[in-house]
């Protein structure tokens, strides 16, 4: 009787450990969401700062490295970055996400360097990780009344509507 009640015990830990191996982690995702009727195209960076404020910079850097970049069609979300935690939880309200909104025609067939130079941008988002926590994950262009208070050039009053 203790001989099968010691196999039915291994076998249910055996089961349960295979089970928890091979589940997949959750995996969560901060989105864009192109909410005009204007092709775009999205350059963006995640600055990390534990200590102090990242500066945030109204002009792309030299370095095309620094972005990555993402088109969209009218009326579309796609997701921009991965978090292994939800980034509700993970983002530090330190952290900066800068995203820069351009036309597609102000993007396409362009150099860097002439980006960096001559691009004029549709709006600047400089996102604290309390931002997103805000916005829920949704970053949307145009931008919300939810965002009137969150560092953008130019300014959420600024925008003509």
């Amino acid at each position: 009787m203790k001989e099968k009640l010691l196999v039915i015990l291994i076998a249910s830990v055996s089961l349960l450990l295979v089970s928890c191996l091979t589940m997949e982690a959750p995996y969560y995702s901060l989105f864009f969401c192109n909410n005009s009727e204007n092709e775009l195209y999205i350059l963006y960076r995640k600055d990390i700062k534990y200590k102090e404020q990242y500066v945030r910079e109204n002009e792309m850097q030299e370095d095309s490295t620094l972005y990555n970049q993402k088109r969209f069609e009218t009326n579309w979300s796609l997701p921009i970055l991965g978090f292994d935690d939800n980034p509700e939880d993970f983002l530090k309200p330190t952290d900066t996400l800068t995203v820069f909104i351009l036309d597609k025609e102000e993007y396409e067939g362009k150099t860097w360097s002439q980006l960096v130079d001559s691009v004029h941008f549709r709006q600047i988002y400089h996102l604290s990780g309390d931002d997103i926590r805000l916005l829920k994950s949704d970053i949307p262009y145009p931008p919300t009344e939810k965002m009137r208070n969150m560092d953008m050039v130019p300014s959420y009053d600024e925008i003509e509507r």
